[in-house]
């Protein structure tokens, strides 16, 4: 892989603002987001928490994948353009790969599992009583009074049950999502152009002649909002908010951060960047009810309500999404994915191949990060699952 060698790199190897998240382009920036965008540090633990070990070589490990077909755990891991892939067990980490640009210590974007993230931090507020998830979104962002928002609560906020006009069509080159994009420094604007932020995009939010909460409609803007809330609430910045918070009190060895618009706001729907192991040490948190050796971080009662979360009514009258498609007896809770009502499962999903997969039942927390140069690859999602069976059985 020669992308970014050179002083300057040849053209075709050149990483730009504009194509990133190309194939080919996307193995080296998702590996190396600060390079490309504004960015703001979350700090580690001071000391950092080692994980506990007790590895298994999981490479030739044999599964059916979605077609059919056996396939072994390292080879899919490579032919998915994976970067990285870990595996923990009752606490403790059995398994890791490394392919393409990842690394132990680099930071990976997780893209929509930063939403994931930012509800664990939203639970810690409501805790605190900072937030009321009963409460209307216009109370904390009176800024959002003459957009979709207006008079929805922090409850269809956090489930992605808003009506609004939004479409997340991730070709979108000249529509809403490419404005969404430009006004989150992810897409170069047009010469000329004006770029207002993401904040002001968010006032804008095309609203719906529908109601708020009869519907799951799924919208990246939407968790945007909730960081929004999360700052205002919580008095400091949310890569401040989440260190605190969140990542240093899980043990973190690395230093993660987040993408910003040119005004200093985060994007928290996508832009999170983290290591393999530290993002699995938040999800062992997770697994552990919201404690992380012996410290409560995340209210139990946040984390299980996430895992209790019975009605799936508006989940069903969906009309469009990757959600049905992946997880027909499915759910959706503060911005946590259920993916079978019946188990004791929730995940988080990114798209380009990200997953975190944490499965309270069997004890077992999966991490996979990668740069598939498809947006939304079904197939390998699918395959992903029949892979997950799979480890699961293989480590009771």
């Amino acid at each position: 892989m020669r992308m970014m060698q050179g002083f300057p790199p040849a053209a075709n190897h050149q990483a730009l603002l504009a194509n990133w998240r190309e194939p080919d382009i996307a193995r080296w920036s998702f590996n190396h987001l600060r390079q490309l965008l504004p960015t703001a540090p979350m700090h580690p633990a001071s000391p950092p928490t080692a994980l506990a070990t007790a590895r298994q070589d999981l490479d030739d490990l044999s599964f059916l994948d979605a077609r059919g077909d056996r396939q072994k755990l390292g080879a899919f891991l490579a032919a998915s353009q994976s970067d990285c892939f870990a595996v923990m067990k009752d606490g403790k980490l059995v398994y890791d790969w490394f392919g393409g640009f990842g690394a132990p210590d680099r930071q990976h974007i997780v893209f929509s599992i930063t939403k994931s993230m930012a509800s664990l931090l939203a639970g810690v507020l409501v805790g605190a009583g900072a937030i009321d998830v009963q409460r209307q979104i216009i109370d904390y962002l009176p800024e959002l009074g003459n957009s979709a928002y207006a008079g929805a609560t922090m409850r269809h906020l956090l489930d992605m049950q808003i009506a609004s006009g939004f479409r997340e069509d991730y070709l979108d080159t000249d529509g809403v999502f490419m404005a969404y994009r430009q006004a989150s420094a992810w897409s170069p604007i047009e010469e000329g152009d004006r770029n207002d932020g993401l904040r002001d995009f968010l006032t804008k939010m095309p609203v719906s002649d529908m109601a708020h909460g009869r519907c799951h409609h799924y919208c990246s803007p939407h968790s945007d909002v909730l960081g929004w809330v999360i700052e205002r609430s919580g008095g400091a910045s949310f890569a401040e908010l989440f260190s605190r918070h969140i990542l240093a009190p899980c043990g973190a060895v690395h230093e993660a951060y987040i993408s910003l618009d040119t005004f200093g706001a985060p994007r928290v729907s996508g832009g999170l960047c983290i290591t393999i192991h530290d993002l699995l040490r938040i999800g062992q948190m997770v697994c552990d009810g919201g404690c992380f050796v012996g410290q409560q971080i995340v209210p139990k009662c946040w984390i299980d309500d996430i895992y209790h979360q019975h009605d799936n009514y508006t989940w069903l009258q969906q009309k469009d999404g990757q959600g049905p498609r992946l997880f027909v007896n499915g759910n959706y809770r503060s911005q946590w994915y259920r993916p079978d009502q019946n188990r004791q499962i929730a995940c988080a999903i990114g798209i380009h191949g990200q997953w975190l997969w944490i499965d309270r039942a069997a004890g077992l927390v999966v991490v996979k990060m990668a740069s598939n140069g498809t947006v939304i690859d079904t197939d390998t999602d699918r395959t992903f699952l029949k892979c997950i069976d799979t480890i699961t059985e293989a480590l009771i």
